[in-house]
């Protein structure tokens, strides 16, 4: 492919991830008007009951524009390269645990920043943690309907229009719009970096592993967030577990730095960000869900007919 048609293939990704992102905040609205109206009783939930009638169709959207687009090579069938155990996923879990521990460091300095500005950070924490254990919606939403569709998106759908240009750059682009997608400032850092892991997972031992380590995680946040403070052993217990995967973390990555060499952009891969990073639509995207996340810092109550799916 010319440099040109590769730069349209971009845009026409990045079209289909900006409509995908407007096509969920239009939906989700009109289903939390219509559930007000239709079934009053439902209100409480309604926005946990919007996002789930909101994300399949736009899921369908997206699969269905892309199906038959993709590139030549991405259209047969992958199989794994290895096989999958329990201790593969002790791995991984214990590394996406270490990753949270670390992005949650590097965004302090934005809390400390928004909070010295006076913004009110309650309901982006609140997007970030979860509801209650008793809000039924709100389990459903955010511990099966949002990581398997999140994962079929991000390292389904997307995984599939990169995965040509390289290992680094499906990882980085996959990452980036799983980031943006989210308005969050607060959810950027983590879920950018957390994007990484769960490509590494399905990459090399598939989509449904990275679906199930992002159920994981999403259930023991909820969990903890809500059970941690009458018991404060399980929130110390929790810490412990981020602590003690970020060390091993930083062990995997020294005992396996000569294989993370081999992981850096090839020249290809140069090449595929640099035209990424110079397609307008690309930069359409990456400004307009900034703004909206500034919006819903400076504007909280906005969150709530938002869905960061």
């Amino acid at each position: 492919m010319t440099d040109k048609q590769i730069k349209r293939y971009f845009n026409m990704t990045a079209l289909g991830f900006f409509s995908y992102a407007i096509l969920i905040q239009v939906l989700a609205v009109l289903a939390v008007l219509l559930i007000d109206l239709l079934f009053p009783a439902l209100s409480s939930g309604a926005m946990y009951y919007s996002m789930m009638v909101s994300v399949i169709p736009c899921l369908l959207f997206l699969y269905f524009l892309f199906r038959n687009n993709n590139l030549v090579s991405l259209n047969e069938t992958e199989e794994p390269s290895s096989r999958f155990s329990p201790p593969v996923f002790l791995h991984f879990f214990l590394i996406f645990c270490g990753v949270q521990w670390i992005s949650s460091l590097l965004t302090i300095p934005l809390v400390l920043l928004f909070q010295k500005m006076g913004l009110d950070l309650s309901y982006s924490e609140m997007a970030a943690k979860g509801g209650a254990l008793n809000d039924i919606p709100m389990l459903v939403y955010t511990i099966l309907i949002a990581p398997i569709v999140e994962e079929l998106v991000f390292r389904g759908v997307f995984y599939k229009r990169f995965k040509a240009f390289g290992s680094f750059f499906t990882a980085f682009a996959c990452s980036l719009f799983f980031a943006l997608i989210h308005s969050n400032f607060l959810q950027f850092i983590p879920a950018f970096m957390m994007g990484f892991v769960l490509f590494a997972i399905r990459d090399k031992y598939g989509l449904r592993y990275s679906i199930l380590l992002h159920l994981t995680n999403n259930a023991l946040a909820i969990l903890v967030n809500n059970l941690g403070t009458a018991q404060p052993w399980l929130m110390s217990a929790y810490g412990l577990l981020l602590l003690g995967g970020s060390v091993y973390t930083v062990i995997s990555l020294i005992k396996n730095r000569a294989k993370l060499v081999a992981l850096r952009p090839d020249e290809k891969g140069r090449k595929a960000l640099k035209l990424f990073f110079s397609s307008p639509l690309v930069w359409v995207d990456i400004v307009v869900l900034v703004i909206l996340a500034i919006v819903i810092l400076f504007n909280p109550g906005t969150e709530e007919m938002t869905t960061t799916v």
